[in-house]
């Protein structure tokens, strides 16, 4: 996924070199305040990596922001029905533990995600047979299209099958999608505060 350093720090492709900075200066200060803390530590210094080296392509003379298809570039949008997987996750009958397990299985034993889900007992088959209905009738963007959500991707913080299944209860919910993956516990608030996240407080 394309995202741009300013993105990154969370600010618009149009911020000055100087705003980076600050931006910057501040930000890393929130995270280093919690690169000992248990919950996020991990994260924190993730980021403070991620956020160093796009102040640095900021800095450095050559940076084009035209040719990295940054922030302010609309991309083309397309919908989808969810993967099989995401809309589990996303009704609560399984964790993403299990699918991360029942995907490994998969891949090893080449049989479909939806029988290894019903051979693990994750899903009985009447539920199964409810979400592949219900998959059909649900229409989803195919990538993400939250700037928050794409900046907790870059930064490593969250997958792409997280903030796809935040984005299919946003539908529901309408609850920012840092919310909604704060409420799963995905991400920690400590975290997305220092990050200056709108978690819709």
């Amino acid at each position: 996924m394309d995202i741009s350093p300013y993105a990154i720090l969370g600010l618009n492709d149009d911020a000055a070199v100087a705003d980076a900075d600050a931006a910057f200066g501040r930000l890393s200060a929130s995270l280093n305040a919690l690169k000992d803390d248990d919950k996020n530590g991990a994260f924190a210094r993730k980021a403070l990596e991620r956020m160093a080296h796009a102040i640095s392509q900021i800095k450095n003379a050559g940076y084009d922001k035209v040719s990295t298809g940054g922030g302010d570039q609309k991309e083309d949008l397309n919908y989808t029905h969810p993967r099989l997987g995401q809309i589990c996750v996303a009704s609560g009958l399984i964790s993403m533990e299990q699918l991360s397990e029942a995907v490994e299985e998969q891949i090893v034993s080449g049989i479909p995600l939806g029988e290894v889900l019903q051979d693990k007992q994750f899903l009985s088959p009447i539920q199964l047979e409810g979400l592949l209905l219900g998959q059909e009738m649900i229409d989803v963007p195919s990538q993400c299209v939250d700037p928050d959500g794409r900046r907790l991707i870059a930064l490593d913080i969250v997958t792409e099958d997280m903030v796809l299944i935040a984005q299919m209860e946003q539908k529901s919910l309408n609850q920012p999608l840092v919310a909604l993956l704060e409420r799963r516990g995905w991400v920690n608030e400590r975290l997305t505060h220092a990050l200056e996240m709108d978690r819709g407080n």
